[in-house]
């Protein structure tokens, strides 16, 4: 599935601590930054969302219906929806108050591959 800049995409998790039962709520967002011209030579790029706190951590997904572009040029048709894992949310910048424009820092989901292949450890909160 093609992940490029203007598409939608999902953060889902818990803003404010809030739930449905045991369920997260799904901020919509589009994908704000090409995601493949890295940020000061970090593997992150820019969502457009007005996110909140709780939500740092997130899987951040692009999901469709119906169908989608691959990275070859191609299309595939699907009779229901796909979904792609794409990053993981870090946080915003911007914005000192909710009205104020903000973009959301999601790192590439390609990186969890990577931390746990190179077994790094993390550090441990007390």
């Amino acid at each position: 599935m093609l992940i490029a800049v203007g598409l939608e995409a999902f953060i889902i998790g818990y803003p404010f601590g809030i739930g449905v039962s045991t369920f997260p709520v799904w901020k919509r967002g589009s994908i704000a930054s090409e995601p493949y011209v890295f940020a000061k030579g970090h593997p992150y790029f820019f969502v457009d969302t007005a996110s909140r706190e709780g939500m740092s951590g997130s899987p951040v997904i692009l999901r469709t219906w119906g169908g989608y572009e691959t990275p070859e040029g191609g299309r595939i048709t699907t009779s229901g929806s796909a979904t792609r894992l794409i990053g993981i949310y870090s946080g915003r910048i911007g914005g000192k108050d909710e009205l104020q424009a903000q973009l959301g820092v999601v790192w590439h989901a390609g990186l969890v591959d990577v931390i746990l292949k190179e077994g790094r450890p993390g550090a441990q909160a007390n």
